[in-house]
């Protein structure tokens, strides 16, 4: 039925689903493969230990487990789901392929449509904004799936030091289920900047549409094991420049994305009851809270966890939880980012209502 003239529909997260690996690798186990000193990897990168897959923790299949898991949890008919968004990472089992279809296909879910957006570590405020918005303009939209799939750390060169700011990644995946007319786990706003000074700055080099692989790269790869090894890696064109603009620029990006989805949910940066922050150096991560005059007991910081991607805001809430941090009725910010480079943060009312009178039914 169509909704009631005057009555504000609502997007609520009805349940998530998060899958990690479940080997880990300590920061002195990581410390001999990167020589990086162990209080360097602890106490500046935040790295206590971090996630490790195996060959079946790709983006794609990761994000299917997800999502079985969130439909298990749930209880929930997949014919019902109306679209699924994939919000991870393009760097996937294949290229020139759509992961969203194949997470279709292998939930079953007959009725939906599906689609890719690729944001890098910033696609989950983008993705939840996205899937708002669509929700709100169009009505036949009334249960959706966001989800998403990590493995960028395979294409992170160990060897580099200049990468080390990268060192901290993971794979891992996560699913959730909005609803329209859902008005426990609410969405409010988001707020996004794109800082496109930082556009080149990480970028794997070759076997793109510009450099294709070629006869003569593979005889080259042939006769040089170190070109092989780097093939597919990660390379950074200006990586001291880039060190100096993130120093310039990084803490105002990520406090001015946070600030604009507070005054666009109408809220103050003070107001937010729990922060969850896509995995930073654990200075960075608190220097963001002091900034925006948030206690710093209001976060969770992935010390034993590592930048599993899109998913460390939702893991870090998901801790939260556990913790007795999140309570009903709370303003959770989640803030992401990624290279290119982009500053995301949404805005959640979690769990319901505190005074039921402020519940709108669409009927």
């Amino acid at each position: 039925m169509p909704e009631r003239v005057g009555v504000v529909v609502k997007i609520g997260i009805v349940d998530y689903a998060i899958y990690l690996p479940d080997e880990t690798i300590t920061a002195e186990e990581l410390s001999t493969l990167v020589s990086v000193p162990v209080d360097v990897l602890r106490e500046k990168m935040g790295i206590n230990k971090k996630r490790v897959g195996g060959k079946a923790d790709q983006p794609g299949i990761m994000a299917v487990k997800s999502c079985k898991g969130l439909l298990a949890k749930t209880k929930f008919n997949p014919l019902d789901i109306d679209m699924i968004l994939y919000a991870g990472e393009t760097y996937a089992e294949h290229i020139c392929w759509t992961v969203g279809t194949m997470i279709q296909h292998e939930l079953g879910a007959e009725n939906a449509y599906a689609w890719d957006l690729s944001f890098r570590c910033a696609g989950l405020p983008l993705a939840l904004k996205v899937a708002k918005d669509m929700m709100l303009s169009d009505a036949n939209l009334n249960n959706v799936i966001v989800c998403c799939g990590n493995n960028n750390a395979q294409l992170v060169d160990y060897k580099d030091r200049h990468q080390s700011f990268m060192f901290n990644m993971g794979p891992g995946a996560f699913a959730m289920l909005l609803r329209r007319g859902h008005s426990e786990n609410e969405i409010l706003e988001t707020g996004i900047i794109t800082d496109a000074l930082f556009h080149s700055d990480v970028k794997v080099e070759t076997g793109g549409s510009l450099n294709p692989l070629t006869q003569e790269m593979v005889m080259e790869m042939a006769e040089d094991s170190e070109k092989t090894r780097k093939f597919s890696l990660l390379t950074l064109p200006d990586p001291e420049g880039m060190k100096k603009r993130l120093g310039e620029r990084s803490l105002k990006n990520f406090s001015a994305a946070v600030r604009m989805a507070c005054e666009r949910s109408g809220i103050n940066a003070s107001d937010i009851d729990f922060i969850g922050v896509v995995h930073i150096g654990n200075r960075a991560h608190y220097g963001l809270m002091d900034e925006l005059g948030i206690d710093r007991e209001k976060t969770v910081f992935l010390w034993d966890d590592g930048h599993c991607g899109q998913v460390d805001p939702l893991l870090a809430t998901d801790y939260g939880i556990r913790e007795g941090k999140v309570k009903n009725g709370d303003l959770v910010a989640w803030v992401g980012a990624g290279t290119g480079y982009a500053f995301a943060c949404t805005i959640i009312r979690w769990g319901e209502l505190k005074n039921e009178k402020d519940r709108e039914v669409v009927t």
